[in-house]
């Protein structure tokens, strides 16, 4: 990334940490830290992805102290870089964290429309009806782990986007080899036929 014209914006969209497979050193620390100056100092904006959000509930527990996300095999593999920087449940790693909770989960900016993965009227309605920032609270994390009320299902479809599931006994396996019986669809494609 090369140094902004003056009065310059970037947008960032999410998914800052995590970088995956297809990157030699993930350097979780240095993008973040790269991307908080940008954010904090107005050289940039920035909404949260499903990584960000993965990340708050990975390293929180409820109050029986079960990780709000499952620690299993899966998503500690999605998440190994972050964990291998900054430890799983450690201060440093709930206060990188904790950064997420302030980036809202879309911005509509004057004609620029910025969300992770799908911009929803409604999804944004109900999210703003609690939260009309666009930003998640500690104590909306629970919530939102559940999946199961209106608010989380609309954080989970700006940040994951919608998916349908597949015709049964019909499942592909990804690029990281998890079986899926559903898949994400092309919500901005009105044209599709299939």
């Amino acid at each position: 990334m090369g140094l902004a014209a003056p009065n310059a914006r970037i947008a960032f969209l999410g998914d800052f940490i995590d970088a995956g497979r297809n990157v030699l050193r993930p350097d979780d620390a240095a993008v973040l830290d790269r991307v908080m100056i940008l954010v904090e100092t107005g050289a940039a904006v920035g909404v949260m992805g499903n990584h960000e959000l993965n990340a708050l509930l990975f390293h929180r527990l409820d109050p029986n102290g079960v990780p709000l996300r499952s620690r299993d095999a899966k998503n500690a593999t999605q998440h190994r870089s972050f964990c291998a920087r900054f430890g799983i449940g450690t201060p440093e790693a709930l206060d990188r964290t904790a950064w997420f909770l302030t980036l809202p989960l879309w911005l509509d900016l004057d004609g620029l429309r910025l969300v992770h993965a799908c911009w929803d009227p409604d999804a944004i309605a109900t999210i703003a009806a609690r939260r009309p920032d666009g930003r998640l609270h500690e104590d909306d994390l629970e919530e939102v782990a559940r999946k199961e009320t209106a608010f989380a299902k609309a954080v989970d479809l700006l940040v994951s986007g919608p998916e349908i599931p597949l015709p049964a006994g019909i499942g592909f396996h990804d690029a990281a080899g998890h079986y899926r019986s559903q898949v994400r669809i092309a919500w901005w494609r009105s044209d599709a036929r299939t």
